[in-house]
Protein backbone atom coordinates (compact mmCIF):
# COMPACT_ATOMS: atom_id res chain seq x y z
CA UNK A 1 0.00 0.00 0.00
CA UNK A 2 1.50 3.36 -1.03
CA UNK A 3 0.82 5.09 2.24
CA UNK A 4 2.54 2.43 4.35
CA UNK A 5 5.88 4.06 3.60
CA UNK A 6 4.88 7.48 4.86
CA UNK A 7 7.25 7.90 7.78
CA UNK A 8 8.85 11.19 6.86
CA UNK A 9 6.50 14.09 6.17
CA UNK A 10 7.40 17.11 4.09
CA UNK A 11 6.72 20.00 6.47
CA UNK A 12 7.23 22.91 4.13
CA UNK A 13 6.82 22.96 0.39
CA UNK A 14 6.40 25.38 -2.46
CA UNK A 15 5.41 23.89 -5.77
CA UNK A 16 6.80 25.91 -8.66
CA UNK A 17 6.81 24.13 -11.98
CA UNK A 18 7.54 24.69 -15.64
CA UNK A 19 10.42 26.55 -17.22
CA UNK A 20 10.66 30.17 -16.27
CA UNK A 21 12.27 29.67 -12.91
CA UNK A 22 11.07 30.26 -9.40
CA UNK A 23 12.29 30.54 -5.86
CA UNK A 24 12.25 28.09 -2.99
CA UNK A 25 10.63 28.48 0.40
CA UNK A 26 12.33 30.85 2.80
CA UNK A 27 13.88 29.67 6.05
CA UNK A 28 14.80 31.56 9.23
CA UNK A 29 18.46 31.27 8.21
CA UNK A 30 19.11 30.10 4.72
CA UNK A 31 21.65 29.98 1.93
CA UNK A 32 21.40 29.65 -1.82
CA UNK A 33 22.49 26.82 -4.08
CA UNK A 34 22.98 28.01 -7.64
CA UNK A 35 24.28 26.50 -10.85
CA UNK A 36 23.21 25.61 -14.37
CA UNK A 37 21.48 22.54 -15.78
CA UNK A 38 19.65 21.46 -18.90
CA UNK A 39 15.89 22.19 -18.47
CA UNK A 40 15.42 20.65 -15.07
CA UNK A 41 13.32 20.37 -11.91
CA UNK A 42 15.54 20.81 -8.84
CA UNK A 43 14.40 19.61 -5.41
CA UNK A 44 15.97 19.91 -1.97
CA UNK A 45 15.07 17.54 0.88
CA UNK A 46 16.49 18.42 4.30
CA UNK A 47 16.62 16.49 7.56
CA UNK A 48 14.44 18.94 9.49
CA UNK A 49 11.54 18.20 7.13
CA UNK A 50 12.23 21.21 4.93
CA UNK A 51 11.44 20.80 1.25
CA UNK A 52 11.75 23.15 -1.71
CA UNK A 53 11.65 22.89 -5.48
CA UNK A 54 12.40 25.18 -8.40
CA UNK A 55 12.72 24.80 -12.14
CA UNK A 56 15.68 26.09 -14.08
CA UNK A 57 15.16 29.29 -16.05
CA UNK A 58 14.83 28.94 -19.80
CA UNK A 59 17.51 31.11 -21.39
CA UNK A 60 17.80 29.77 -24.93
CA UNK A 61 20.85 27.61 -24.17
CA UNK A 62 21.42 24.12 -22.77
CA UNK A 63 22.72 25.60 -19.50
CA UNK A 64 19.70 26.96 -17.66
CA UNK A 65 20.46 28.82 -14.40
CA UNK A 66 18.72 27.86 -11.16
CA UNK A 67 18.66 29.07 -7.58
CA UNK A 68 17.22 27.22 -4.60
CA UNK A 69 17.33 28.09 -0.90
CA UNK A 70 17.94 25.67 1.96
CA UNK A 71 18.43 26.14 5.70
CA UNK A 72 22.01 26.62 6.83
CA UNK A 73 23.70 23.98 8.98
CA UNK A 74 21.22 21.28 7.89
CA UNK A 75 21.84 18.09 5.88
CA UNK A 76 20.10 18.37 2.52
CA UNK A 77 19.73 15.96 -0.39
CA UNK A 78 19.34 17.22 -3.94
CA UNK A 79 17.28 15.45 -6.62
CA UNK A 80 17.25 16.76 -10.20
CA UNK A 81 14.85 15.65 -12.93
CA UNK A 82 15.05 16.19 -16.67
CA UNK A 83 12.05 15.63 -18.96
CA UNK A 84 9.92 15.91 -15.83
CA UNK A 85 6.58 15.99 -17.65
CA UNK A 86 7.38 13.10 -20.00
CA UNK A 87 6.88 9.78 -18.14
CA UNK A 88 8.60 7.83 -20.92
CA UNK A 89 11.77 9.94 -21.03
CA UNK A 90 11.88 11.25 -17.45
CA UNK A 91 15.32 10.94 -15.83
CA UNK A 92 15.40 11.40 -12.04
CA UNK A 93 18.95 11.92 -10.79
CA UNK A 94 19.98 11.92 -7.13
CA UNK A 95 23.00 14.20 -6.62
CA UNK A 96 26.02 13.14 -4.58
CA UNK A 97 29.44 14.54 -3.77
CA UNK A 98 32.92 13.11 -3.35
CA UNK A 99 32.52 12.83 0.43
CA UNK A 100 28.88 11.85 0.69
CA UNK A 101 25.35 12.19 -0.58
CA UNK A 102 24.23 15.25 1.38
CA UNK A 103 25.32 18.88 1.42
CA UNK A 104 25.38 21.27 4.38
CA UNK A 105 25.51 24.99 3.64
CA UNK A 106 26.93 27.69 5.86
CA UNK A 107 26.96 30.19 3.00
CA UNK A 108 25.87 30.40 -0.63
CA UNK A 109 27.46 27.95 -3.07
CA UNK A 110 27.60 27.73 -6.85
CA UNK A 111 27.73 24.14 -8.10
CA UNK A 112 28.60 25.18 -11.65
CA UNK A 113 27.22 23.33 -14.65
CA UNK A 114 25.67 19.97 -13.75
CA UNK A 115 25.75 17.55 -16.71
CA UNK A 116 22.46 15.73 -16.18
CA UNK A 117 21.37 12.97 -18.54
CA UNK A 118 18.64 14.06 -20.96
CA UNK A 119 18.13 10.74 -22.75
CA UNK A 120 16.46 8.06 -20.65
CA UNK A 121 17.83 5.37 -22.97
CA UNK A 122 21.30 6.28 -21.69
CA UNK A 123 20.31 6.27 -18.02
CA UNK A 124 21.50 3.59 -15.59
CA UNK A 125 18.08 2.42 -14.39
CA UNK A 126 17.89 -1.34 -14.09
CA UNK A 127 14.57 -1.44 -12.20
CA UNK A 128 12.76 0.85 -14.65
CA UNK A 129 11.44 3.41 -12.15
CA UNK A 130 13.25 6.29 -13.93
CA UNK A 131 15.40 6.98 -10.85
CA UNK A 132 18.98 6.41 -11.93
CA UNK A 133 20.69 3.68 -9.91
CA UNK A 134 23.95 5.56 -9.41
CA UNK A 135 23.84 9.15 -8.12
CA UNK A 136 25.61 11.80 -10.16
CA UNK A 137 28.78 12.80 -8.31
CA UNK A 138 29.53 16.52 -8.60
CA UNK A 139 31.92 19.01 -7.02
CA UNK A 140 30.56 20.66 -3.86
CA UNK A 141 32.77 23.71 -4.52
CA UNK A 142 33.82 23.99 -0.90
CA UNK A 143 30.48 23.26 0.77
CA UNK A 144 30.46 20.73 3.60
CA UNK A 145 29.21 17.27 2.65
CA UNK A 146 28.48 14.05 4.51
CA UNK A 147 26.65 10.77 4.05
CA UNK A 148 23.83 11.18 6.56
CA UNK A 149 20.42 9.90 5.48
CA UNK A 150 17.84 12.60 4.71
CA UNK A 151 14.10 11.83 4.71
CA UNK A 152 15.02 8.20 4.10
CA UNK A 153 13.05 6.14 6.62
CA UNK A 154 13.97 2.76 5.13
CA UNK A 155 17.66 3.62 4.78
CA UNK A 156 17.92 2.56 1.15
CA UNK A 157 19.89 5.62 0.10
CA UNK A 158 17.05 7.49 -1.62
CA UNK A 159 14.57 9.96 -0.15
CA UNK A 160 11.19 8.40 0.58
CA UNK A 161 9.43 10.49 -2.07
CA UNK A 162 11.42 8.66 -4.73
CA UNK A 163 10.90 5.15 -3.41
CA UNK A 164 8.43 2.96 -5.28
CA UNK A 165 6.16 1.78 -2.48
CA UNK A 166 3.88 -0.35 -4.64
CA UNK A 167 6.54 -1.66 -7.06
CA UNK A 168 4.76 -0.31 -10.14
CA UNK A 169 7.90 1.44 -11.48
CA UNK A 170 6.40 4.84 -10.62
CA UNK A 171 8.12 6.71 -7.76
CA UNK A 172 5.87 7.87 -4.93
CA UNK A 173 6.28 11.50 -6.02
CA UNK A 174 4.70 10.78 -9.41
CA UNK A 175 1.81 8.68 -8.13
CA UNK A 176 -1.65 10.25 -8.03
CA UNK A 177 -2.96 9.02 -4.71
CA UNK A 178 -6.15 11.08 -4.75
CA UNK A 179 -6.90 10.31 -8.40
CA UNK A 180 -7.33 13.95 -9.38
CA UNK A 181 -5.05 13.75 -12.40
CA UNK A 182 -2.23 15.63 -10.65
CA UNK A 183 0.86 13.72 -9.45
CA UNK A 184 1.61 13.98 -5.74
CA UNK A 185 4.68 16.08 -6.58
CA UNK A 186 2.52 18.94 -7.87
CA UNK A 187 -0.71 18.36 -5.96
CA UNK A 188 -1.26 21.18 -3.47
CA UNK A 189 -3.73 18.99 -1.58
CA UNK A 190 -1.12 16.27 -0.99
CA UNK A 191 2.50 16.23 0.04
CA UNK A 192 4.89 14.21 -2.11
CA UNK A 193 4.09 11.05 -0.20
CA UNK A 194 0.35 11.36 -0.88
CA UNK A 195 -0.67 12.70 2.55
CA UNK A 196 -3.57 15.15 2.48
CA UNK A 197 -2.25 18.58 3.55
CA UNK A 198 -5.70 19.30 4.99
CA UNK A 199 -4.99 16.61 7.58
CA UNK A 200 -2.49 16.68 10.43
CA UNK A 201 0.14 13.98 10.91
CA UNK A 202 -2.37 11.82 12.74
CA UNK A 203 -4.79 11.94 9.81
CA UNK A 204 -7.17 14.36 11.57
CA UNK A 205 -8.85 16.98 9.40
CA UNK A 206 -7.40 20.40 10.24
CA UNK A 207 -10.85 21.87 9.57
CA UNK A 208 -12.01 20.06 12.73
CA UNK A 209 -10.95 20.61 16.33
CA UNK A 210 -9.37 17.88 18.49
CA UNK A 211 -12.79 16.52 19.37
CA UNK A 212 -13.74 16.13 15.73
CA UNK A 213 -16.02 19.18 15.77
CA UNK A 214 -16.11 21.31 12.63
CA UNK A 215 -14.32 24.61 13.34
CA UNK A 216 -16.85 26.29 11.10
CA UNK A 217 -19.50 25.48 13.74
CA UNK A 218 -19.85 26.79 17.31
CA UNK A 219 -19.78 24.53 20.38
CA UNK A 220 -23.47 23.77 19.97
CA UNK A 221 -22.98 22.61 16.41
CA UNK A 222 -24.44 25.78 14.94
CA UNK A 223 -22.90 27.07 11.74
CA UNK A 224 -20.87 30.21 12.57
CA UNK A 225 -22.02 31.63 9.25
CA UNK A 226 -25.57 31.71 10.62
CA UNK A 227 -27.07 33.79 13.43
CA UNK A 228 -28.77 32.27 16.50
CA UNK A 229 -32.02 31.99 14.59
CA UNK A 230 -30.37 30.00 11.84
CA UNK A 231 -30.32 32.92 9.41
CA UNK A 232 -27.32 33.21 7.13
CA UNK A 233 -25.18 36.14 8.30
CA UNK A 234 -24.26 36.77 4.70
CA UNK A 235 -27.90 37.70 4.03
CA UNK A 236 -29.98 40.65 5.28
CA UNK A 237 -33.24 40.19 7.20
CA UNK A 238 -35.13 39.85 3.95
CA UNK A 239 -32.91 37.00 2.78
CA UNK A 240 -30.96 39.16 0.31
CA UNK A 241 -27.29 38.37 -0.02
CA UNK A 242 -25.27 41.22 1.53
CA UNK A 243 -22.45 40.44 -0.87
CA UNK A 244 -24.62 41.34 -3.88
CA UNK A 245 -25.05 44.86 -5.29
Amino acid sequence: MKKSILLSLVATSLLIVGCGGGSSTSAATNAKITGTVPGTLIEAFCDNGYYAQVTSTQNGTNQHPFEIEVPTGINCRLIMTTNENDPTNRVITPIAFSNGSTIVLNSDVNLGNIPLELNYQNADDKDGDHVVDTPLNINSNGAETNDNAVQDADGNGIVDSYDDADDDNIPNAYEDDDNDGIPNLHDNNNDQNGNDNNNDQNGNDNNNDQNGNDNNNDQNGNDNNNDQNGNDNNNDQNGNDNRSN
